[in-house]
């Protein structure tokens, strides 16, 4: 029974290093998706498994340390001599409960990191922003602007002036898709 728990315990410390040291995706490449998928375990440990969980980025990190914490629990008690069915029942118990602290972890941390910046064209009047491409008068040109995240944005010259890559403009208003500016610099 050791050498079960101790593989447990040997791949799911593995497979948490290889996510977080390289990067690795989900398990989908192993099929292990499909198979947890139909078990049904998400209902069971309250985190999704197959596409939900590809989504979401909780799966395999979920199941790694269930399988890690599992592992550890359980060669620890079969080590020191509970019996088969107390080490078992242990490891199973202790890595619920990890699984479920992971979830906890993974989701705060997710939340954290996916805010995302809201706002209207009109909060960009009075910005200012590079122009990346070079535009005749009259056409469509296009500038770079930071403002909560760095983004491009279409651009027509208020005064039908040209612009040039490099220019430094100044947002003065928005007419439909397009934002309206004016050349500060040239």
């Amino acid at each position: 029974m050791e050498l079960v728990f101790g593989g447990m315990l040997v791949f799911g410390i593995g497979y948490l290093l290889l996510m977080i040291l390289g990067g690795i995706g989900e398990m989908t490449d192993f099929g292990v998706d499909g198979v947890l998928d139909s078990l049904g375990l998400d209902a069971l440990f309250g985190f999704e498994v197959g596409d939900a969980a590809e989504a979401s980025g909780l799966g395999c990190s979920v199941i790694a340390a269930f399988l890690a914490g599992a592992g550890a629990v359980g060669l620890t008690a079969s080590l020191t001599g509970w019996s088969f069915l107390e080490s078992l029942l242990a490891a199973l118990v202790f890595g619920f409960v990890l699984a479920r602290l992971t979830v906890v972890a993974m989701r705060f941390l997710y939340r954290q990191q996916s805010e995302s910046v809201h706002f209207s064209s009109r909060d960009l009047i009075g910005q200012s922003g590079r122009v990346t491409i070079d535009s005749a008068p009259g056409t469509t040109g296009e500038i770079m602007l930071e403002y909560g995240e760095v983004t491009k944005y279409p651009v027509k010259e208020a005064d039908n002036q040209p612009l040039h890559r490099g220019d430094i403009v100044e947002i003065v208003g928005v007419e439909g898709r397009f934002l309206q500016v004016r050349k500060l610099t040239g």
